[in-house]
């Protein structure tokens, strides 16, 4: 019973270690990130429960889009009503069926996002008493032809969880580029975040490019530039001033050269304090080792805590089968007699005597009854 115990224990420690490692709370919200619509239901509740949004989504994108070359996509919605915590949540779609529906299922890569992220759903809190917000998406494709985007929201109020999508939805026509048009590589990806209190330095792969000049704001603030330098190749650096506390900026990059010149889209730069780099598998090492130091320990409390505890009446009784019985009893009254024999005299058994006779009466004999005495 007590080795069950123990490892029932073990066991439990076991699953507590592992879920610690998987499980991650959400509060306030699900968190930005890549989801299919269904999410709009599934994430808040029975999708077949939600009631209709009455807000109003629009989506707008550049005149012309050119394959390899970031684009921005943007989401304006408005008359937003029945908002319990002023929580919303908006999608980048590209089908209305449910799944499968995100940019990256139609071929296209998220660059940045209005959050300072890279994903398709994203999450904004409105201050009390607004009903409106616009949010924005920096995309990619490298294949030409038409692809259909859609915006989408669900929030909660009135216990009830909302849904809504635009329905026209947005027709994007992708374009070949011209050979000679300044622009980013196809392999760049934009920074999304940086290390608060080090100095940004932005390094910018391009093609057909002959300089670049990079802009940057803080949201609200005044614009200001910064020249990017050549670094060997279609590679440019340029420096962002170190941010003193966590901040969004917002940057692009005009790229000139032998074509017409070119303005990249907004892309979001978010600030944040240094993160601890921890690897997942020393994580996993760490875990296992803490998990054998406890079980380890629990079986050393469970033996010593046995050997203190006295034996039970039953183990300390001497079991004597009924048939060894009087053999026993035999035994008993043989020591016992063996103690009570008299002496011999110095001439051995009197004449006439047997060892029997001697073992009932050498005592009565040494007493001078039977014609004895002392010796």
């Amino acid at each position: 019973m007590n080795v069950y115990r123990s490892t029932r224990v073990v066991f439990l420690l076991t699953v507590l270690l592992l879920c610690s490692s998987f499980g991650a709370a959400e509060p306030g919200g699900n968190g930005d990130s890549m989801r299919d619509m269904q999410c709009g239901g599934a994430c808040h509740g029975d999708a077949s429960l939600n009631g209709s949004s009455t807000a109003l989504l629009s989506l707008s994108s550049s005149e012309r889009v050119y394959a390899g070359i970031p684009t921005t996509l943007t989401l304006t919605v408005s008359n937003i009503q029945a908002i319990d915590s002023g929580l919303i949540g908006l999608f980048l779609l590209t089908d209305t069926t449910g799944h499968s529906d995100t940019p990256l299922d139609a071929g296209w890569d998220i660059l940045s996002d209005s959050n300072g992220g890279a994903v398709n759903y994203i999450e904004r809190i409105l201050p009390s008493g607004t009903n409106e917000t616009s949010v924005s998406w920096v995309v990619r494709s490298s294949e030409i032809g038409t692809t259909m985007f859609y915006g989408s929201i669900h929030h909660g109020g009135d216990s009830t969880p909302f849904f809504g999508i635009e329905p026209q939805g947005l027709s994007v026509e992708v374009e070949p580029v011209p050979e000679d048009l300044p622009r980013l590589s196809p392999d760049f990806t934009p920074p999304t975040v940086r290390t608060l209190g080090v100095e940004t330095e932005l390094t910018i792969q391009t093609q057909y490019t002959e300089s670049v000049q990079v802009e940057w704001q803080v949201l609200g603030g005044p614009l200001m530039t910064a020249q990017a330098n050549a670094s060997g190749g279609d590679t440019w650096v340029a420096n962002l001033p170190a941010a003193l506390q966590p901040a969004t900026i917002q940057w692009r990059a005009v790229l000139e050269g032998e074509g017409p010149p070119q303005t990249t889209p907004w892309f979001t730069l978010v600030a944040e304090e240094p993160k601890w780099q921890v690897e997942e598998l020393a994580v996993y090492a760490q875990s296992f080792a803490m998990l054998f130091l406890i079980a380890g320990t629990i079986l050393a409390l469970q033996s010593r805590l046995q050997k203190s505890n006295p034996e039970s009446k039953y183990e300390q009784a001497d079991f004597v089968l009924p048939a060894q019985q009087d053999d026993v009893k035999e035994q008993e009254i043989s020591d016992d007699t063996a103690e009570a024999i008299a002496p011999l005299p110095a001439g051995g058994l009197p004449e006439g005597w047997n060892e029997d006779q001697w073992r009932w009466y050498g005592h009565d004999y040494l007493a001078g009854k039977y014609g004895g005495g002392e010796q």
